[in-house]
């Protein structure tokens, strides 16, 4: 019974540490493309590490509220406006956005 109950709280322990990993990837609006629908999701494409596909932040679906995403469409925004990059942190495993941080060179 020891040996059952230690094996499932090592294979519960892999599974969460598989499940809370981010990638952290540059985005620059100026040669990268965005989107933001009438529904307040928000997509970005052209990020090599993606593989093709859209990074998503929807707020029907995950933890992002409007809000939150609302802010990171204007901080991609003002990146391209001063024409700096963002650096997005998403999860690969079905490329949710995490979040969007500040503008930078």
């Amino acid at each position: 019974m020891k040996k059952f109950i230690v094996a499932i709280a090592t294979a519960l322990s892999l599974f969460i540490a598989t499940q809370a990993s981010a990638v952290d990837v540059y985005f620059n609006p100026n040669t990268q493309y965005y989107n933001m629908d009438g529904n307040g999701t928000l997509f970005l494409w052209g990020i090599p590490e993606a593989n093709g596909q859209a990074l998503i932040a929807n707020p029907d679906y995950g933890w992002p509220t409007e809000l939150a995403i609302a802010t990171w469409y204007a901080t991609i925004l003002k990146a391209q406006e001063l024409n700096l990059r963002v650096v997005i942190a998403y999860d690969p495993a079905n490329l949710q956005i995490w979040y969007v941080a500040r503008p930078r060179p």
